[in-house]
């Protein structure tokens, strides 16, 4: 096969003559380089895609050969495993630890998207029972919606990115990728893996730039049917604007909590809070960011958890003991320690961390932190938890809801009555009843609401969103009338 280029046109790897490198996150090292997409570039990638899509809309690939695709695809990561997981911990910064969960969830994926490619199906509609209709029998088929524009962000760089693509190829759709510029490798070799287990090469387009230019090109091109985006709540409002009729699904910004009432399970919150607010150097949008907590348990909660968080080995991602690796980029490890800062400025207490070297931020836990505080208010997107302190469960409600954000929630405690009271007042698209808030099997329906964005991801769900129903209707005659 010829070499991958990141520019991927009809199935072919192209030059552009505009090449990006990518360096290593950590020792800053060359470990590979991408060309950039020109407009011509992308116009024939839409191009490409829009043809197959026109066939494909009347005869798709049968569900078994789509399958097929899916889960060689998916055995094909497992066997370049090692070199994925390079690439991730590489480009991004991320532990060992952070791209081996990346890789065997990424596969996972593809395996579950290929099981909806042979479930898919209509329903019977009773037009029977309509006046007049009796002599009448009515189903619906799902048909490839046609174009899908699949935007990954750099957090995710390859089971996000599955999440798009594996439920696309299921449903027969043809897709054009424009990954994260700043994770390339990984999409690209997620595009080698599945040309390799056989996906029509016309289905699949990949295009790298800016969202300035590559991104807002993709957004003024009717021949794309569907977008689907990850990335910032003002980017999601970009894509819904811009994207005329287009059918949208998008996962946005967050600001999650988790609740801990006075019950709880206070090791096991401490235990799966060190997890779920730190992996990823806290780049994840259900990363546990404001830890709700009552204030009976505050103080024991704060002595469990701080030595869990101050032992959260941080450094050299490369390192299989690391924990917490460098976030995306300098600016962004600066801005973190701005908010850190600020917070304590405001009058909240840094129980673990707090200090930065270069794009390395310690792992940080903060108490005391209140509504007004930043840390709060918006999204961290860094390993940051701030504790808030809270005197009854409807308070810990009001302040969870206190954001334009709703995508998960967590909530601790013993209590049934009380977790169902939770989950019907807490305005996000998921309650993780006695888990943190970062709960997610790639097989459930995942989504929020507010500024979150909406639709749902999950390949079941996403499936569903990526093809059309068409309704038949047979007027039947009867025996004497034939």
């Amino acid at each position: 096969m010829e070499r991958a280029t990141g520019l991927l046109v009809g199935g072919a790897w192209r030059r552009s003559g505009q090449v990006r490198p990518v360096r290593d996150r950590w020792s800053r090292a060359l470990v590979g380089e991408v060309e950039l997409a020109r407009p011509e570039d992308v116009a024939a990638a839409v191009g490409c895609a829009a043809d197959l899509a026109r066939a494909w809309r009347a005869d798709p690939p049968p569900p078994g050969e789509r399958a097929q695709w899916l889960e060689r695809a998916a055995a094909l990561l497992e066997e370049r495993r090692a070199e994925l997981m390079e690439t991730v911990v590489a480009e991004t910064g991320f532990t060992v630890t952070d791209a081996a969960t990346e890789v065997t969830r990424a596969a996972g994926t593809l395996r579950i998207s290929a099981e909806e490619a042979r479930r898919i199906g209509g329903e019977v509609v009773p037009v029977s029972a309509h006046p007049g209709s009796h002599d009448r029998i009515a189903f619906t088929q799902r048909s490839p919606v046609g174009v899908v524009c699949a935007v990954s962000p750099f957090n995710s760089p390859l089971n996000t990115v599955c999440h798009k693509i594996g439920p696309a190829l299921a449903a027969g759709n043809a897709v054009v990728l424009k990954p994260s510029v700043l994770t390339p490798l990984s999409a690209t070799l997620l595009l080698t893996v599945l040309l390799e287990a056989g996906v029509r090469p016309q289905a699949l387009g990949l295009v790298v730039g800016s969202g300035e230019q590559v991104g807002e090109q993709l957004l003024r091109d009717r021949r794309i049917d569907m977008y689907t985006f990850t990335g910032s709540t003002a980017a999601g409002q970009r894509v819904k604007s811009a994207s005329g009729l287009a059918r949208v699904h998008l996962e946005l910004g967050a600001n999650s909590p988790t609740l801990v009432l006075a019950d709880a399970d206070l090791d096991l919150v401490a235990d799966l809070v060190t997890q779920a607010g730190y992996r990823k150097a806290g780049q994840v949008c259900t990363s546990v960011q404001r830890l709700i907590v009552d204030e009976r348990v505050a103080d024991r909660l704060c002595e469990l958890l701080a030595p869990r968080v101050r032992a959260l080995a941080a450094g050299d991602p490369h390192l299989p003991s690391t924990r917490v690796g460098p976030l995306i980029h300098d600016e962004a490890a600066e801005r973190v320690a701005g908010w850190i800062a600020e917070a304590r400025a405001q009058g909240a207490g840094i129980l673990a961390g707090g200090h930065r070297e270069g794009g390395l931020v310690a792992p940080t836990l903060l108490d005391g932190v209140t509504e007004e505080m930043r840390v709060a208010r918006e999204e961290v997107f860094g390993p940051v938890v701030g504790l808030m302190r809270v005197d009854s469960l409807a308070a810990a409600i009001r302040v969870a809801n206190a954001t334009a954000y709703g995508l998960q929630a967590g909530i601790f405690t013993r209590d049934v009555d009380a977790a169902f009271y939770a989950a019907r007042r807490l305005e996000f698209g998921g309650v993780m009843v006695n888990d943190t808030s970062s709960y997610h099997a790639d097989l459930m329906p995942y989504g929020g609401i507010k500024a979150s964005g909406f639709g749902l991801e999950g390949p079941r769900y996403a499936v569903q969103e990526m093809t059309v129903p068409r309704i038949l209707v047979f007027n039947l005659r009867r025996p004497e009338q034939a």
